[in-house]
């Protein structure tokens, strides 16, 4: 019997380990603010990712043209062009009531689509113009909410908050496409929207319930060239942000276009698998992108978030040379759950790095420009697209994980402050 108690003793210690973890991962959710914020995210990430599927389905059976639904996805970044110019307005104005505003925008937008769709008119033309003012608005909410979320649960709090918000997102990635899809195939265009709106609404009223967030805007007028040459000053003076810029269009140029892209290609065109095969592979990958973000979110330290960024984006691309070389499906699967997990690790990272580094009244600007690295994803679809048309899907695979290592490193070589994280000073604008 004595020989029993040592043992439970162990499983008494792991048990009040695991429900420490668990109390840190979801210590966020403490701050009201926070949870009616990571709500709003969430029910809009989910109406995104629904409407997507819909309107790219309408627009393929309206048009039969693949060219116009790579336009209607095209669209939905125009806006990130415009991002440094959000960063300014953010910085400058409250960024609650901003929030509010543009998730209204998105509301508003779905209830026009809703709208001509029971009128009888909707046609490719109009979802493309829609499509393309969801863009701008898409653009400066991604601004806003990263801006707006070190306000809201404060320095202490902002690296758990962080990774449960790009948890949130990645299961709406793996729910939302699956209930759009369903929902349209069971139901009509009309009721399917009108849910898409019903979310939009609800996303706006949890943003509405957001407390008063207090952040002192930043001093100067609103001339947008002035304020960008303040931005871009600041990243010069700083190398760590610098550098994580430089890391984060490297993922967007050598390892997003997999997710984007390539993934369909190899399931349908190697593998031989059908639709529900995709899913399995895309789910794959999510739920390893999901745990990522639960376990950066345990950690309270913040000095290895640097090491967490690069060793993440080093394991994603590892897994995506492993993905080139799997033999079948089946074998596929382990390797895209390691790719997920390294995609989330590595940028739920580059966030907590670029806040904590980033001064708040500078948060607004430099997030806007972190939005640019965005354009390098459509540069790396097509270089991808292109060695998969010359020489094989595999090739392709093989090539963006060898090249995302490549950069990952002259990164590393070129900007070391990455491993070295510090937290923010003041910035003076001049």
């Amino acid at each position: 019997m004595l020989a029993v108690f040592p043992d439970i003793r162990i499983i008494l210690k792991m048990i009040t380990i695991i429900e420490i973890y668990l109390a840190r991962i979801f210590s966020s959710f403490k701050i009201r603010n926070y949870r009616y914020l990571w709500a709003s995210d969430c029910l809009q990430a989910w109406a995104e990712y629904m409407e997507l599927i819909v309107l790219s389905w309408l627009v393929l059976g309206i048009s039969s043209s693949p060219l116009l639904v790579g336009l209607y996805g095209a669209l939905r970044f125009m806006g990130t062009i415009m991002s440094p110019v959000f960063g300014v307005i953010v910085d400058k104005f409250d960024r609650k009531m901003l929030l509010v505003l543009i998730r209204g925008s998105f509301a508003l937008n779905g209830i026009v689509i809703l709208c001509i769709t029971f009128a009888g008119f909707l046609t490719t033309t109009a979802i493309l113009i829609m499509a393309g003012l969801l863009g701008l608005s898409k653009t400066f909410d991604m601004v806003i909410r990263q801006s707006i979320l070190p306000a809201v649960v404060g320095d202490k709090n902002l690296n758990n908050a962080v990774a449960l918000s790009r948890a949130g997102g990645d299961v709406t990635q793996m729910i939302g496409p699956i209930v759009g899809g369903v929902v349209l195939a069971f139901l009509s265009v009309k009721v399917s929207y009108g849910i898409i709106v019903g979310l939009y609404l609800i996303s706006l009223f949890c943003a509405i319930n957001i407390g008063t967030v207090s952040v002192k805007p930043s001093a100067g007028n609103l001339n947008v060239i002035n304020n960008f040459k303040i931005g871009i000053r600041f990243i010069h003076q700083t190398p760590g942000v610098a550098g994580l810029l430089v890391l984060a269009l490297v993922i967007n140029l050598a390892t997003f276009p997999i997710y984007f892209g390539l993934i369909s290609v190899l399931a349908k065109e190697v593998f031989d698998s059908t639709s529900t095969g995709l899913g399995f592979m895309m789910g794959s990958y999510s739920f390893g992108a999901v745990l990522g973000s639960l376990i950066a979110g345990g950690r309270d330290g913040t000095g290895d978030k640097g090491r967490f960024s690069v060793g993440g984006a080093g394991l994603w691309c590892l897994a995506i040379i492993l993905l080139a070389l799997a033999p079948n499906f089946v074998s596929s699967l382990p390797v895209l759950f390691l790719a997920g997990l390294g995609q989330s690790l590595c940028t739920v990272a580059i966030a907590m790095m670029l806040l904590s580094l980033t001064p708040d009244n500078l948060r607004g600007r430099v997030m806007g420009l972190r939005q640019l690295a965005v354009y390098a994803l459509p540069l790396g679809l097509l270089i991808s697209g292109t060695i998969a048309e010359m020489w094989g899907v595999k090739v392709a695979i093989f090539v963006d994980g060898l090249l995302g290592i490549l950069l990952v490193t002259g990164c590393v070589v070129l900007w070391p402050t990455l491993l070295d994280v510090r937290q923010a000073k003041e910035y003076k604008e001049k």
